[in-house]
């Protein structure tokens, strides 16, 4: 389906909610409201120390402006950066939720752009347990580092940051295990060869571990040090496999993949965009349609990958496709070439009839 309004998706949803754009022009006004303004607390020969004063702020007030501070410095940056937006199919979600990733080198994610927003709401991925709110999307960023040395020695990273409504499970950590908690819902994978990250298993169990060093750690009793670990350790345990796959299936050449204007275009510029007969008219009409605040949204597996739905009647599942696996296949004479395989997923009851199918992919390295 395709009638998602352009507003629903999180990144214009918030940004209307909250004036974002706005906010863009006098960016360190808004910083001064989310975190306090920056105010010197020392001087010593001459230099001087700064920090941001919200001491005046209550404990909500706090809380509720950084999370508003951080959503706000993902969504510059995907502003900035192209404004993509990729809407997966709940039946393609079904498929690349449970396909295995953990031998996937890292080398092997293409990104599609440096910057984008990945939807992702269809596959209904929880927070946390015991928390209604699910994860709508995830901002994915990369990092390319051709200045390797000694003190920096990886050649890219790649950085998820997962939204969502999550207010009341970033105010339960800060409540009962941490005090103004940062990263439980982000978290990075690095290729760093002299440190032996070299697939997306070796990448997960840096991140993991990366979590723990943070300057306050020390202070935390056994016990809560142990419940923060797991919290975080879930969530990438969660939500790892669904998006590492998505980023694989946007790598391929052939993907389904069809950018569209979503159902609340307004008809004046949705009429022109039509009357548009000449490539100059058409990029006038795109230009003012992306200056009205659209773009189109690039909706992956619509057509080649429809959802499985559960018959309510019967009380079963119709035949679908569970699990699946990413293959390195050799080529050429001497086996010096490779490409990137997707093993579709086995039939889940197929003695109920033949699932609609879908195609094995392939990208060459």
């Amino acid at each position: 389906m395709t009638d998602k309004k352009y507003i629903e998706y999180y990144p214009n949803r918030l940004a209307k909610l909250n004036d974002f754009p706005k906010h863009l022009k006098d960016r360190e006004r808004f910083n001064d409201y989310c975190n306090g303004k920056n105010e010197y607390f020392y001087k010593d020969e001459g230099n001087y120390g700064y920090r941001r004063n919200n001491e005046h702020f209550t404990y909500d007030q706090r809380l509720e402006r950084e999370y508003l501070w951080n959503d706000f410095g993902f969504w510059t940056t995907w502003q900035k950066t192209g404004r993509n937006i990729f809407d997966f199919s709940e039946g393609l979600l079904e498929m690349l939720k449970d396909t295995d990733v953990s031998d996937i080198d890292l080398e092997q994610i293409k990104l599609p752009y440096p910057n984008f927003y990945l939807d992702i709401s269809k596959a209904k991925i929880p927070f946390a347990d015991g928390f209604m709110p699910l994860i709508e999307g995830v901002y994915v960023s990369e990092e390319i580092n051709k200045d390797i040395d000694e003190d920096i020695t990886y050649e890219k990273v790649i950085s998820f940051n997962f939204t969502g409504d999550y207010i009341q499970h970033f105010k339960h950590i800060n409540d009962k295990l941490y005090n103004h908690v940062r990263g439980f819902h982000s978290y990075s994978l690095y290729l760093d060869r002299p440190y032996n990250l070299l697939n997306v298993g070796d990448a997960v169990k840096d991140a993991k571990s990366m979590f723990l060093d943070v300057d306050t750690w020390e202070d935390h009793d056994d016990d809560t040090k142990i419940d923060l670990y797991k919290i975080h350790s879930d969530f990438i345990e969660r939500t790892i496999k669904l998006v590492v796959n998505c980023l694989l299936y946007l790598s391929l050449k052939d993907k389904d993949v069809t950018e569209k204007f979503t159902c609340d275009l307004p008809i004046h510029l949705k009429t022109k965009l039509e009357k548009a007969n000449t490539k100059r008219k058409k990029e006038v009409a795109n230009n003012e349609i992306r200056n009205f605040g659209f773009s189109k949204i690039k909706f992956v597996g619509l057509y080649t990958f429809p959802s499985n739905k559960y018959d309510k009647t019967t009380g079963q599942i119709s035949p679908h496709w569970r699990r699946g696996h990413w293959r390195n296949q050799k080529f050429v004479e001497n086996l010096s070439q490779s490409k990137l395989l997707w093993i579709m997923p086995t039939i889940v009851n197929k003695d109920k009839g033949e699932p609609l199918k879908g195609h094995i992919y392939s990208v060459e390295n």
